[in-house]
């Protein structure tokens, strides 16, 4: 009898979804990590998709794709992988400035708290220079 042993290659879950329509970039990603997240979390995290971890992955998602679509050509991608109980995000755009840049306080500010409120709910993230843009990648833990 033949023994059959498990691949070596396998990988995480993950999904690619194409935000190149600027129009649709915004509902595709939230539906998408709406789906990632149902079909591979943990069966002992439970369903929370209407609960405060789904309003925080919610706010990652939209915080990443508006500033790509603000501050560069627009997002061209993202990637959500499972991986130990966390999810990685990963959203690609067509920009090399960098996503954090601290303005001088003003007393009046009404803007560019949004990226410095999202770092502050995740275990790591990390920008990866590329040809073409740039990859800002967070990690959230699950369940947040």
């Amino acid at each position: 009898m033949t023994q059959l042993k498990p691949p070596t290659d396998v990988r995480p879950p993950s999904v690619t979804v194409d935000l190149t329509c600027r129009q649709e970039a915004l509902r595709k990603g939230r539906e998408a990590v709406r789906g990632f997240v149902a079909a591979y979390r943990a069966p002992d995290h439970g369903d929370d998709s209407r609960g405060d971890c789904a309003v925080d992955l919610l706010m990652v998602v939209f915080e990443l794709v508006m500033n790509a679509h603000r501050y560069t050509e627009g997002p061209r991608e993202m990637r959500l992988e499972m991986n130990d109980g966390k999810l990685l995000i990963e959203v690609c755009d067509g920009g090399w400035s960098s996503p954090w840049s601290p303005r001088i306080e003003e007393r009046d500010a009404t803007g560019g708290f949004g990226l410095g409120a999202v770092l502050s709910m995740v275990d790591g993230w990390s920008v990866v220079c590329t040809s073409w843009g740039k990859r800002l990648q967070v990690v959230v833990p699950l369940p947040c």
